[in-house]
């Protein structure tokens, strides 16, 4: 039976929702993060958890007790890993490499990975899924795929690998993040009444609300290990493909005032891609959305209209790339991202 759990990246976004959900169904969680995050929080909020401040590429000496590890610590979008090519290696493919293969040594029996469903990249096929040629455009989604493929050859019957490609999030969290597209649509409807859409709208994208992908991840902790050992997993659910502009509805049919703006910074952005998520559908059949697209953008704006001001938006500090500037600038962190 599995009691003791581990998550890597325990005080980030996905984290926290995912460490307290883990503890009301009974778990006993242990979180692990670099804390970088931690001080960028919506709200007043605190652990429920315990957490230990753990940079992965540290080495590690002790997993005792651990029944199973669930990944996520990472440098977690594409402008971060554009960031530094070399620190994306190092942190999403080296360290998690190296924890997996000592996890496997000391005895844990389930390591379930947070991968990406960017590693389709511009798909040429219309609906991509988990047999689909990938096509990873930056380095974060090649981070993913070198993991995937390293871990795949680590799975054993004593040893249980779980690969869950996740559609891009979005939803509430303490642990706000705004570099992901609905959220950063939200915020920029509340900051300045205007909902700006960066590209040209046309992309494609998966989408699952945080809450939804912390459910999906906890199920994996107690599946058949024979039927998803080493498997890959696209995560979320075929009725949220949605082309960017057409997000933009269920914000402004809740901010009606609001001018729907294209800047066109980013230009037409190349990847788009809709996911196939009927596998998933087969290990878990009863698996149903909770919070669909309309649902969860009323719930942050609510949440959000107490919390969130212009000046939160400019200063970016709730960006993940922009906070890690700052904290380099400011000498709390270094070049290679280690505390000072």
């Amino acid at each position: 039976m599995v009691k003791k759990i581990l998550v890597t990246g325990a005080n980030g976004y996905i984290g926290t929702i995912l460490c307290n959900k883990l503890l009301r169904k009974g778990f006993e969680v242990i979180g692990w993060d670099t804390d970088y995050f931690k001080d960028i929080t919506i709200g007043r909020y605190k652990n429920k958890y315990y957490s230990k401040r753990t940079d992965i590429r540290d080495k590690i000496k002790k997993l005792n007790g651990i029944d199973c590890i669930i990944h996520l610590a990472a440098l977690s979008n594409d402008p971060m890993g554009a960031l530094n090519e070399k620190l994306t290696l190092d942190i999403n493919y080296k360290a998690t490499i190296t924890l997996a293969k000592k996890a496997k040594k000391m005895g844990v029996k389930r390591f379930i990975f947070s991968s990406s469903c960017s590693v389709y990249g511009i798909a040429k096929e219309n609906l991509v899924n988990e047999n689909s040629p990938i096509n990873p455009l930056t380095a974060y989604a090649k981070s993913k795929v070198l993991v995937e493929t390293e871990l795949k050859k680590l799975r054993d019957d004593n040893f249980c690998v779980c690969l869950l490609r996740n559609a891009t999030v979005y939803g509430f969290s303490p642990r706000f993040r705004n570099d992901l597209v609905v959220n950063n649509l939200v915020t920029s409807a509340i900051a300045f009444e205007e909902i700006r859409i960066l590209s040209d709208g046309s992309p494609w994208r998966p989408l699952v609300d945080i809450q939804d992908l912390s459910e999906i991840i906890s199920k994996f902790i107690t599946l058949d290990s024979k039927a998803i050992n080493g498997e890959i997993f696209n995560v979320g659910f075929d009725e949220s493909n949605y082309r960017i502009k057409d997000i933009v509805k269920y914000v402004k049919k809740y901010l009606p005032s609001c001018k729907i703006i294209y800047t066109g910074e980013h230009g037409k952005d190349s990847r788009s891609y809709r996911v196939d998520f009927s596998k998933i559908k087969k290990i878990l059949p009863k698996l149903i959305q909770k919070w669909p697209l309309e649902k969860s953008i009323h719930h942050l704006i609510k949440k959000l209209n107490q919390n969130f001001t212009k000046k939160d938006f400019d200063d970016g500090k709730f960006i993940r790339l922009t906070h890690l500037q700052n904290l380099m600038k400011v000498g709390k962190l270094n070049k290679d991202l280690y505390w000072i």
